[in-house]
């Protein structure tokens, strides 16, 4: 490596490249296993989609009253600290379940201590855009800061970055969209709402009662609404807030943005966000409009810092996990995670899965290189394979696995795909109660 080419080098045991659930549990079981690690994040906060949406659930961080991981108990013990102001309960229904709904500054304040407790440096503003290989092995990440280019050296690399950044600089292959036609799940932008009286807006919600509207159905209205030129969502799902009058939107993204929009294009991102300022708007002055009770005087409160990215690139792996494993239930001799839930794949496909089916450690490892885990949606899956249990709760347990694998890695001295599963899995029984079975 010629050390002149980067403005800074710095040296680690594990790096781990972003900050969201994946990017969280690994650098956090990294470390508890003993690694000097580095987390590095592309945005201007960390969290990822847990920051993403005011107020939107943090699904599966609990499961049915078991021990998650560690990594899942530290997050939920953070966030809790700050109080009723930061976090209550996250819905329970078909797809949303066991999880929290955060006010995003508290917890980003949450993730903060977090690291910091564990002894973690991260580093924000700092997008992956090039490795360092030694042959087929990767070495380290280049990240790109307004100072220049800084290498990050490491025994083990963990791509939490969601898009596969690092794989991909590394030139391993990768599957997009959906295999048969090649469309994504769309790209939202949430917000919250302000000025309204939940006592009575949530009930009504609930009820979808439209007496008093001059329409037969909230889909109805929407649907006449849509053309009187209003942009609107394909649904919306409204959650309250932690705060007096404030409600937190997740939804299916502007009913125009096509499907073949992809989160790795910059003019599909820069469309998603504009149309989606409009959704946010407009479904204000919609409810306003409408008389929907509870909200006669709700106006836009805040949009989301990031953009709600379901899917892009998925790397090609060892195994490659399909849908049919989330419909069998399939138990493989190297599961080192669990995938609990709901098949949600937005305006594409909703549908049950056998709950707590196993993800194995194959399907963490590229095909195409050593050095290197990946962990969350970028993982090596079909695209129904991802919409299988995509909540943050599973994506942070594959992150488990992987920082833990990518940590004894680093002490042993060998590459992941050299690593023992017995030894492995023997591992996270003490980090994940649930995991072996």
């Amino acid at each position: 490596m010629e050390s002149d080419k980067f403005v800074a080098v710095e040296n680690y045991d594990v790096v781990v490249c972003g900050s969201g659930p994946a990017g969280l549990g690994a650098a956090l079981c990294a470390a508890r296993h003993g690694a000097r690690v580095m987390l590095l994040e592309s945005a201007a906060l960390p969290g990822g989609t847990i920051n993403a949406v005011p107020w939107m659930p943090v699904n599966r961080l609990l499961t049915e009253g078991a021990k998650r991981s560690y990594a899942h108990d530290m997050l939920v013990k953070h966030i809790l600290k700050y109080g009723d102001k930061a976090t209550r309960p996250g819905r329970e229904d078909k797809i949303n379940g066991g999880g929290l709904s955060n006010h995003v500054e508290y917890s980003e304040l949450a993730i903060y201590d977090m690291l910091e407790e564990a002894g973690i440096p991260y580093r924000l503003f700092s997008p992956v855009v090039d490795v360092v290989m030694d042959g087929k092995k990767v070495t380290g990440v280049v990240v790109r800061e307004k100072r220049g280019p800084v290498a990050y050296m490491a025994k083990a690399v963990v791509d939490a970055t969601g898009d596969g950044d690092v794989a991909a600089a590394a030139g391993c292959a990768f599957m997009e969209g959906r295999e048969e036609d090649g469309i994504h799940m769309p790209l939202t932008l949430g917000f919250s709402l302000g000025g309204i009286d939940k006592e009575t807006f949530f009930p009504w919600m609930d009820s979808r009662r439209i007496d008093a509207l001059r329409v037969d159905t909230f889909e109805d209205m929407l649907a006449e609404a849509e053309k009187k030129g209003y942009y609107t969502a394909a649904w919306y799902s409204f959650n309250p807030g932690t705060l007096p009058g404030i409600v937190g939107v997740n939804h299916g993204a502007w009913r125009g943005q096509s499907l073949q929009s992809n989160g790795l294009n910059a003019a599909d991102l820069t469309a998603a966000r504009r149309n989606g300022l409009h959704v946010a708007a407009d479904c204000a002055t919609i409810l306003r409009e409408y008389g929907v009770p509870g909200a006669e005087n709700c106006f836009l409160d805040r949009v989301g810092t990031l953009m709600g990215v379901r899917d892009t690139r998925r790397i090609v792996g060892d195994y490659v996990q399909t849908f049919e494993d989330s419909q069998d239930g399939t138990e493989f001799d190297d599961t080192v995670a669990r995938k609990y839930g709901y098949v949600d794949g937005n305006q594409i496909h909703i549908g049950p899965m056998v709950s707590g089916y196993g993800f194995p450690y194959r399907a963490l490892l590229p095909r195409d290189c050593e050095g290197l885990l990946v962990a969350g949606r970028c993982a090596s899956m079909t695209f129904m394979g991802h919409c299988a249990g995509k909540s943050m709760g599973n994506m942070m347990e594959l992150g488990v696995a992987a920082g833990t694998a990518a940590a004894i890695c680093s002490k042993k001295g060998i590459t992941p795909r050299m690593l023992d599963i017995y030894e492995l899995r023997s591992a996270l029984i003490h980090e994940m109660e649930v995991v072996i079975g």
